[in-house]
């Protein structure tokens, strides 16, 4: 029960971090964060 409920807590943390550290998607997010948009690769360069 004790490894359930830490892998449970790992996976719970790691869920809400990984976002976090995703780039912008869009152009306008890229471009409000100071990226420059690629259209081609459809991803920002910062």
């Amino acid at each position: 029960m004790k490894y359930f409920v830490t892998m449970l807590a790992l996976a719970t943390t790691l869920g809400f971090a990984v976002p976090a550290f995703a780039g912008p998607d869009n152009q306008a997010d890229c471009e409000a964060s100071g990226g420059t948009w690629s259209a081609e690769s459809k991803s920002c360069t910062q």
